[in-house]
């Protein structure tokens, strides 16, 4: 996992060609206005996804991990609560879906504030989910970069 601001891109761009694209992207132009839906950057190498919702909470302890796909999530208004964990051994709560690169698992995740301009990576070894944070109750708009894994 790697969790910072935007203002810090460049130190990540080495971390391979999908992530140096998503920041780059990220850098050049502006989220604010762009609806909600899922956007090919690259075909299905490079996907952006934009959601947009209420801060709602939940008390699950469900997180997910992906195989093929890094996620890159970045905020653009709002905040949420992020909850992070490395995948072992955690008991599956839904078994992975080749069709949805999704899996969810059961565990106690360590959680960190994101705000407006962050980002956080998320490798598939990264188990992880978000929640509301309690201090807002800002209507939170979110990028999802999906980058293949695959060669």
């Amino acid at each position: 996992m790697v969790l910072d601001t935007i203002d810090h891109a460049s130190r990540y761009f080495s971390l391979g060609e999908g992530i140096s694209k998503a920041l780059h992207y990220l850098q050049q132009n502006d989220l604010s206005g762009v609806e909600p839906g899922r956007y090919e950057i690259e075909g299905d190498r490079l996907v952006m996804m934009v959601f947009e919702q209420e801060n709602t909470n939940t008390n699950e302890c469900r997180l997910e991990g992906h195989r093929r796909y890094i996620d890159l999530q970045f905020w653009v208004a709002g905040s949420e609560l992020v909850g992070h964990e490395v995948l072992n051994s955690q008991p599956v709560l839904e078994a992975y879906s080749e069709k949805s690169d999704c899996g969810f698992y059961n565990c106690i995740a360590s959680y960190y504030r994101l705000l407006p301009g962050m980002f956080v990576i998320f490798y598939p070894s990264d188990l992880h989910t978000a929640v509301s944070d309690p201090l807002s109750n800002e209507r939170v708009k979110k990028v999802v970069f999906k980058i293949s894994t695959e060669a």
